[in-house]
This record gives C-alpha cells, structure tokens and sequence, in this order.
C-alpha cells in the first residue's frame, strides 16, 4: 500500500481485514470501514477514544485556571476586574458559537484533517487545493505555537514559583529558554511513551481542574488579606492602568485573555481518526467542552477578582506573570501562596501534554497528504508505538528553535500566543465561512447540523474572528516600544514566507488536496 498526496493506491480493506483489527474493534471497527470507502483513508491509528474521553481531553486542552493564569494580564492592564469578569462571559457566549459552528462540518467530514480538509471538501473544486494548503499550514503553525505558547507559559510561571520565595531572583533569558526546552521534552518523552494512559492523565487533570477552582473559591474570600472588593468594583469600576487605548478598545483588548483559553477549541478534530463515533463524539465534546471551562472560569475569576490587592503591584511582578503576586496578596503569606500556585502548575503540565498529542496529529495528518515538506517521513505512523512519531519529533524540535525568539524580546510569550490564535482562528474562520458562504449544503447530511441556530452561530463566529484576527496583532499599550512590541505578526509572516516557497518549488505541483469525498476516489 502507498499513499501520495492522499489517494489510497490499493483496494480497500474489507470490515473483516485482520490486520487492522488491533486498531479498530467494535463500534471503531465499523467508523474505520467508514473512513476507508467513504473519506479515502486506511485506518492507521486505533480507535479507543470515546465522547467522554474527547470531552475530557477538551477541557484539558483549554485547562481554564490554568490559561486565565497565564493570561490575567490583559484584562487587568486594560481596565481591571470589570473587564476580567465581562469579557470572561462574552468570549464563553462566542466560543460556544464557534463550537456548534465547527462541530457541524466536523460531524460530516470527521477525519483527522480537520479544518483543512473540510476547507477543501466545502471550497469550489477549482479552489480547493490552495485553500485547503493555506488552511493546512496556518493550522500547523497555529497548533505547533499554541503548544508552545503553553509549555513556555508553564515555564515562567515554574520560575515565577521560585521567585515567590527568594523575591530578589529574576530569571535570565538563557535559565528562561533553557528550562523551557527542558519542559517540552519532557512531555514529549511522556507523550511518546505513555500515550496507552493519556486518558487516565486526562482524568487526574479533570479531577485536578475542578480542585483547584475550588481550592481557590474557598480559600481567598476565607483569607482575603488585602480585603474584598464590592460587587460595584468587580463588575462596573473601570480602571485605567495607563495603556494609551481608549476605553473601548482596552476592553476589547481584554478578550485576548478568553480567546487564548478558549483557542484550543479546533484542535480536537485532529483526533477524528482515534475517536468512536467521531460525527457526534467530536462535535459533542467541543461544545459540552467550552459549556463546562466557562463555568469553571467564571468561578475562578470571581474569586479572584472579589479578593484582587493592588493592580499597580500585581501588575509590576517582575516575572511578567501577576498570578503569583495576586496569590500572594490574597492570601497573605507565602506558603499558602505557594501552595495554590503549585496547583495551578500541575494543570499546566497536562496541559501541555493534551496540546503536544493534538498538534502532533496535525502534523502528521497535513504531511499525510502532502501539505508539508518530508511529506514520507512525517505522514508516516510507528506501528510499534502507534502513533505519528515523527511528527512529533518535529514538533517539538519547531518549539525549541522558536523559543529562542525570547533571547531577543521578552516579549515572546506574547508573540506565541497571538500567532497561535491567529492561526487557529484563521483555520477555524475559513472553512465556516466557506460553508457560509455556499448556503451551508454540504453539511446538511451531518449528525450535528443545528440548521436556523447553526446560522446564527456561523454569523457570529464569523464576525468574532473578522474582529480577533487583527485584535491579536496589536502591541500590548502606546507608545509602542521595541521591547512591548507585539512580535506575533512577525513569526506570523515568516511561516506565510515558508509557505509560500514551498508552495512555489514543490506545492503547487504535488499537492492535489486530500482524497476528493464528494467525486470518489
């Protein structure tokens, strides 16, 4: 058997072919027969995860407490606990949009090319191949960095921990970089070996998840040490921490925070192909997914915010993460600080780890159809080890190199977390508007389709991403400096740039698209 550019070169397999059988049984058996005749594919990674595992590994992926952590400087610099709270509600509303709105074209083409197969499937044939390749690489570049984003944001929180307990030490760029490569090949050694037990990782993380907002829900209004705010301050008091935005678009800017956490909502189709049932299971899970997050961000985020000190001081943390200095402000002593940030990087971890095994399936599902360079090598999946290996070797090599960007700017968390939600968000934005755009027929057939309500939610996921994409590319405040810049346009461009040669040399002449469902093999 041989695959170029996606067309299967053999007879399909019959449901009663032995040697898949260890990688479909049962209900996944008859899901991989489906993929085979109906989607063009062999069945090479085995089918064992059902809704409730997808709906697990959906919130690991976001990990709220952990992705509003990392995050709170943007609501609080631009306005405060008024716009960490609002904007927290506002994003939830549109992220559950923008779930309902992929999980219908994911119930009618569920594989693991995900958005930029079903980009190739809803575009008019004479487009297809280029918009499923643009599609294809910003949805590579867009997983690839949102993992990073996550593993280096674990990392200056790790050495915030530090900080915590010997508050003259500041972390250099080279203990930044390097402890961040220590991180992530870490979870890829755990990924890579342990991939038979991620779900039990997914279910010590859900448990872990749901402690911590507890954890914190209970413990700073008990300990409030710099006081409680009222419901006035929380939800109307705006306060200006000198950002040089008017008003209403710092609390715009504020959406950043929600819009990272909830980035990770397209990355679970890539695990169309493992999954039992992939044309209700995924499309369910995205949805019951972010329901959930947003209800565990709205307690986290009251909590914090009832109980919030000085935003100047918060704000000046010298680690660039106010998480610690909030902690340590509301609970008054160091222990306890400690104590619950320690938990908050548990679910870094995982989360890590839940975002490593999306993109590495992303990888290897572009590269299977011949969207990337070393197409043969990185579409290829271990049999011993049943899963795309070298794939995630080149994920996690891209990670390390970009990281280094912090050896330039300090900034580079940010750079890592708008090229990522720009990515995602492009990748996600195009194939809805797509379907749109064509009166949503194709996807009429599928399990999921939500007909006058899907309407609406395309509408509006289409006007949040018109407004996201360029959101994600302003600076942090004005005057813009060289150390404030917002480098994610940058990394953003570059990719476009390999893309773009790419496509030149070899692309236009080899890449077809995916197997076409819609005209047969």
């Amino acid at each position: 058997m041989t695959v170029e550019n996606g067309i299967v070169e053999q007879q399909l397999h019959s449901p009663s072919d032995k040697k898949n059988d260890h990688l479909a049984v049962g209900e996944g058996r008859e899901d991989a027969v489906v993929l085979e005749q109906k989607f063009g594919y062999v069945q090479e990674l085995p089918r064992t995860k059902s809704f409730f595992n997808l709906w697990m590994m959906t919130i690991v992926l976001s990990s709220v407490p952990y992705g509003l952590a990392t995050t709170f400087f943007y609501p609080l610099y631009n306005g405060g606990a008024v716009v960490a709270v609002w904007d927290w509600i506002i994003m939830t509303f549109i992220y559950i949009c923008v779930a309902i709105s992929l999980g219908e074209i994911a119930s009618r083409y569920p594989v693991s090319g995900g958005l930029y197969y079903w980009s190739f499937q809803l575009s008019p044939a004479r487009f297809a191949p280029l918009v499923s390749y643009i599609v294809g690489w910003i949805s590579v570049v867009g997983n690839i960095t949102v993992t990073l984003a996550v593993n280096f944001a674990t990392t200056q929180l790790i050495l915030s921990a530090v900080t915590l307990y010997y508050p003259d030490y500041y972390p250099t760029q080279w203990q930044t970089v390097l402890a961040s490569w220590a991180l992530i090949l870490l979870l890829g050694v755990i990924g890579i070996l342990a991939q038979h037990w991620l779900h039990y990782i997914d279910m010590f993380t859900i448990v872990w998840i749901v402690a911590v907002v507890l954890a914190t829900v209970i413990t700073l209004p008990i300990k409030a040490a710099s006081g409680r705010r009222s419901g006035h301050y929380v939800f109307a008091e705006f306060h200006d921490q000198g950002s040089g935005f008017p008003r209403g678009w710092s609390f715009v800017m504020g959406l950043i925070q929600g819009a990272y956490c909830y980035s990770a909502t397209g990355m679970l189709p890539a695990m169309s192909e493992e999954a039992i049932k992939p044309d209700l299971s995924i499309p369910r899970a995205m949805v019951a997914g972010v329901g959930v997050n947003g209800l565990l961000g709205f307690m986290f985020i009251l909590a914090i915010m009832f109980t919030l000190g000085d935003l100047s001081t918060i704000l000046d943390s010298p680690t660039g993460q106010p998480l610690p200095e909030m902690f340590l402000e509301a609970t008054g002593t160091r222990g306890a600080a400690f104590g619950l940030f320690f938990l908050i990087l548990v679910i870094g971890l995982s989360c890590g780890l839940a975002c490593s095994t999306a993109a590495s399936r992303c990888v290897w599902a572009f590269s299977r159809d011949g969207g990337l360079p070393g197409a043969r090598v990185f579409g290829r999946v271990s049999s011993k080890l049943e899963l795309p290996l070298n794939a995630f070797f080149l994920m996690t090599a891209i990670q390390c190199a970009l990281a280094c960007i912090y050896f330039g700017s300090s900034a580079a968390f940010n750079a890592f977390l708008g090229v990522s939600v720009i990515c995602l968000g492009g990748a996600c934005f195009l194939p809805i508007l797509i379907s749109f755009l064509r009166g949503r027929k194709e996807i009429k057939s599928g399990r999921f389709y939500k007909g006058k309500f899907g309407f609406f939610c395309n509408v509006v996921s289409i006007a949040w991403f018109l407004l996201a994409i360029p959101l994600l590319s302003f600076p942090t405040g004005l005057p813009v400096t060289a150390v404030g810049m917002n480098y994610a346009s940058v990394v953003f461009v570059g990719f476009a740039l390999i893309a773009l040669v790419w496509y030149i040399i070899s692309g236009r002449k080899h890449f077809n698209g995916p197997p076409d469902s819609r005209t047969g093999l």
